[in-house]
């Protein structure tokens, strides 16, 4: 079976997409604004979507070209998934290159996120969303990342001892 892909050309330069996929202020502009971590290879991005986690460790960072990471804790809430942490041992890989005339092209490919898994469809709906708001962040300023109202949001530190 082939794990899930998609590709986007974005009006913008390899360095811009690759900001937003490596610095937490982009991350949040896009994917969800409850977003803490490290930017360096070998630390962990936490991404917060209500009482839904995902947890991510850099693997590899190569400088407007690669971003890959590896899914280390998750815990997805959705009727139809009962196994919540299917995310975990699957890795992103963002492949970066210039396209010409000032375009990027995005490929991603998500390793071990399979047609088989529970939560493929509902992930699947996610990526799609999440990327078209790359997109729209990095051609406009603007994206449409998941927002956590302000009284949902807790600290870092609250969330390891908590876990």
């Amino acid at each position: 079976m082939k794990s899930y892909q998609q590709s986007l050309s974005i009006k913008a330069s390899p360095a811009a997409v690759y900001a937003a996929l490596t610095t937490v202020e982009g991350l949040r502009a896009w994917w969800t604004q409850d977003c803490a971590g490290g930017v360096a290879v070998g630390d962990t991005l936490e991404f917060r979507f209500s009482e839904c986690y995902k947890d991510m460790r850099i693997e590899k960072l190569q400088a407007d070209s690669e971003v890959r990471w590896l899914c280390t804790r998750a815990h997805i809430v959705a009727e139809s998934v009962s196994l919540a942490d299917e995310w975990v041992g699957t890795q992103l890989v963002f492949h970066i290159s210039d396209a010409g005339l000032g375009k990027t092209q995005l490929d991603l490919e998500h390793i071990g996120l399979l047609p088989s898994l529970q939560c493929y469809a509902l992930c699947q709906n996610g990526w799609q969303h999440f990327l078209a708001s790359l997109q729209q962040y990095l051609e406009t300023g603007t994206g449409t990342p998941f927002a956590v109202a302000s009284d949902q949001q807790i600290s870092s530190t609250e969330r390891r001892v908590a876990a």
